[in-house]
């Protein structure tokens, strides 16, 4: 029987075609993914950056767009401002980065990439740390320059023209570098969402310091003096910090009454006892324009010798460091031969114009120093008056004194210048020259002292020296009340 060969069929025909293209697209797939084997790996990230399938100058291209040609945002509040990373002087450093992705490349396994490759399953790869560097006082100085435009500072206080009061100044804003950088240099080392937020911090106008009250008194008597040819002469205390303004503070003027303050407390001081009679003495030399009372207690101080009592006043001012106050004589009276008046410090300058009465002198600043040792005595059982005279002054003898001289309400004056409730401690006095009033002021926000003279040669106008005498006074009053003032009525000088 003969054997003959049979063709192959369909089927294996199909088999055979089939495992042949098999072969041709595996070898397809070889040669692609041996031609992707010259590329970075699928998945590889360089710093945030995904580089799969690029070539090493590809990906440093991608990699210089994203961190050092496109700009960080910066917001200051909501003002966006770009910084450029050379700014900064940013930099990256690619020969450490892709030597590393080329490691990435070259250790993978071939077959287990291939067949990862043939599934699309990536056989994974360790991303690349971005490497990369910048000048830390570079961007410090670029967010200077960002913050000195940008920033606005707080508007001090100012006085209000034309009330002799102050306003706040307006609120700034205030860039905290130190408190910035940290997110500024956070967005430059970020591939995405390159933005960044100044921490801005709102600069809150403060209080008027002690100063701007100064300006404005020495602004206000300075027309005074312009206009009239005249001198102004204030000293004010704050008695919670002692800070002091003072304006021709020592300059020497006509005690008036005024210096009968002194002659109060020499009456407690060295007077045995104090009668009924001397008491109503007391209040009427505290609050009378008269001198008699005054003049009776001198007297009795002096054991019946005014003079004798006056001398006594002195001595007192003296031991309490008050060394340009002195009365060489009762109220009325012509001084003693050879002893018409005193040398002090203020009146021995020569440039001296003011021309004080020879029989009784102070200053602003002497007698304001006075007022402030009567409060602190009063208030605190301390101070230099009672160290000076720790058996013969108590608390209670400077409690008087006080109680005495708030009896004395004129209206005018220092007393115009604040709110009727407020309680104003003060002896005043004029002649036709010189018109002088020393006060304690308490008021809601603090307590002070506040001593005023206006004189101007031959004659001062009461309507000239009392408005403006309340002028100050409301300024002093406003400035330790800011967030309350008074404005009262204020008189232009004329």
């Amino acid at each position: 029987m003969i054997n003959r060969r049979k063709s192959p069929g369909l089927g294996q025909w199909l088999i055979v075609t089939f495992l042949i293209l098999g072969v041709v697209f595996l070898l397809y797939k070889l040669y692609q993914y041996g031609q992707e084997r010259q590329f970075y790996p699928t998945g590889l990230e360089i710093g945030g950056v995904d580089v799969g399938g690029r070539t090493r100058d590809e990906a440093e291209q991608i990699l210089a767009d994203i961190y050092l040609n496109s700009p960080v945002i910066v917001y200051h509040l909501d003002e966006p401002i770009e910084i450029s990373p050379t700014q900064a002087e940013f930099s990256l450093d690619f020969e450490a980065m892709m030597s590393q992705a080329d490691y990435q490349r070259v250790q993978q396994d071939f077959w287990a990439g291939f067949w990862g490759y043939l599934w699309g399953r990536p056989v994974d790869v360790a991303s690349v740390e971005l490497a990369a560097t910048h000048n830390a006082e570079s961007l410090a100085d670029t967010l200077g320059i960002i913050t000195d435009q940008m920033d606005t500072p707080a508007l001090p206080p100012q006085p209000v023209p034309g009330t002799m009061s102050f306003q706040y100044g307006d609120t700034g804003i205030e860039t905290n570098l130190e408190a910035s950088l940290d997110d500024v240099t956070a967005a430059l080392y970020r591939a995405r969402d390159r933005k960044a937020f100044l921490v801005v911090n709102s600069e809150q106008s403060e209080r008027p310091d002690i100063s701007l009250l100064q300006r404005l008194i020495t602004n206000h008597v300075q027309d005074f003096e312009a206009q009239n040819g005249g001198v102004a002469s204030v000293f004010i205390i704050d008695l919670s910090t002692g800070e002091e303004v003072g304006y021709n503070q020592d300059l020497p003027m006509s005690g008036m009454s005024v210096l009968k303050v002194p002659i109060l407390l020499e009456a407690l001081r060295s007077l045995n006892t104090i009668t009924p009679i001397t008491e109503t003495l007391m209040d009427e030399t505290a609050t009378e324009t008269g001198n008699e009372a005054a003049n009776e207690l001198l007297a009795m101080i002096g054991d019946e010798d005014g003079f004798v009592g006056a001398d006594a006043v002195t001595q007192l001012l003296t031991r309490l460091g008050l060394v340009n106050s002195f009365m060489v004589a009762p109220y009325d009276e012509t001084p003693r031969r050879n002893k018409e008046t005193l040398e002090t410090p203020a009146n021995s300058v020569l440039s001296n114009r003011l021309a004080p009465t020879a029989e009784m002198q102070t200053t602003a600043e002497d007698i304001g120093a006075l007022f402030e040792m009567l409060y602190t005595c009063a208030t605190a059982d301390g101070g230099a008056l009672r160290a000076a005279f720790s058996a013969e002054l108590s608390q209670a003898d400077c409690q008087e004194i006080l109680t005495v001289l708030a009896n004395n309400k004129i209206g005018t004056l220092v007393e115009e210048g604040v709110p009727n409730d407020v309680t104003v401690i003060h002896r005043h006095g004029w002649t036709g020259d010189t018109y002088g009033d020393a006060s304690i002021v308490f008021s809601p926000g603090g307590d002070y002292v506040i001593v005023e003279f206006l004189h101007k040669p031959g004659w001062l106008q009461w309507e000239i020296a009392s408005p403006l005498m309340a002028d100050i006074s409301r300024a002093a009053y406003n400035y330790f009340n800011f967030d309350d003032p008074y404005l009262g009525g204020v008189t232009q000088v004329n």
